[in-house]
């Protein structure tokens, strides 16, 4: 039977008090909520990540190169593909993040395509209009898996002084570091917890990137640890309080230095 250990007060409590200090120092993500119909208004800004997400079976952010290793991947479930990118939203001014799928990113990548102009580069990007639309269930209730995005530019819009002044300040949300795929340890944990009946696919007919392929709440939010594949507009992409809450580069040099 082994004993209790001497407690040592200059070394027992290190951990709580760094740990505390770390979750106060790490600032709640500001997500641009497109969950409701209406015209919003954005300036992407920055560099752009993209990622894949579970929701069922255990929630998650992976990348494709964790396909060989995740459970639940190699059981036949599939991860929708994520964008997610800085954006100014319109409605307050305020520095948030935006992450959607393709059925809103495709619009940001055919304005590069058409105008070969970077959409979020600090003097060639453009402001953009979202308009979401709901459609509702025989019952009236809002059938959000059948959400649509219509995305058009506005007009290009360089930053302003203000605007430059505000981000160098406050600084781009780490992208990068936000969508890191949940630890592998952990994901397996959950799998091997998960009873058989949870553990069966859905059926699908296609890879589908659908933004609501799954229910997810308005601040879904991502973890932290391994790594994210990350991309400039110069290419059309490729392609929430996570389960586990372990919780970019213009074209142009000017950009580059700002972000």
């Amino acid at each position: 039977m082994s004993l209790a250990e001497k407690g040592n007060w200059d070394e027992d409590f290190k951990q709580d008090e760094n740990e505390n200090n770390k979750s106060a120092e790490r600032p709640k993500i500001p997500y641009m909520d497109l969950t409701k119909p209406g015209k919003y208004q954005c300036r992407p800004v920055g560099p752009h990540v993209k990622c894949r997400k579970f929701f069922k079976p255990y929630r998650a952010t992976l990348q494709d190169s964790d396909r060989d290793t995740d459970p639940a991947w190699g059981a036949g479930f599939y991860p929708s593909r994520r964008y997610a990118i800085n954006v100014i939203d319109r409605s307050d001014g305020k520095l948030k993040v935006l992450e959607k799928g393709s059925s809103v990113f495709k619009y940001f990548a055919n304005y590069k395509a058409t105008s070969g102009k970077n959409p979020s580069d600090v003097k060639e990007g453009s402001d953009f209009a979202i308009t979401v639309k709901v459609p509702k269930l025989p019952n009236g209730e809002p059938n959000k898996l059948k959400t649509e995005y219509l995305v058009m530019p506005i007009k290009e819009t360089p930053l302003t002084t203000e605007e430059i002044a505000m981000i160098q300040s406050q600084k781009l949300w780490p992208l990068t570091d936000i969508y890191k795929s949940t630890p592998l340890e952990k994901r397996q944990e959950v799998w091997n917890s998960l009873p058989d009946s949870a553990k069966i696919p859905p059926k699908r007919d296609n890879d589908s990137d659908n933004d609501h392929s799954e229910s997810q709440p308005a601040n879904d939010q991502p973890v932290k640890d391994s790594k994210v594949a990350e991309e400039t507009m110069s290419n059309a992409p490729s392609a929430s309080q996570d389960l586990f809450d372990d919780s970019e580069e213009a074209n142009k040099e000017e950009s580059a230095e700002l972000f």
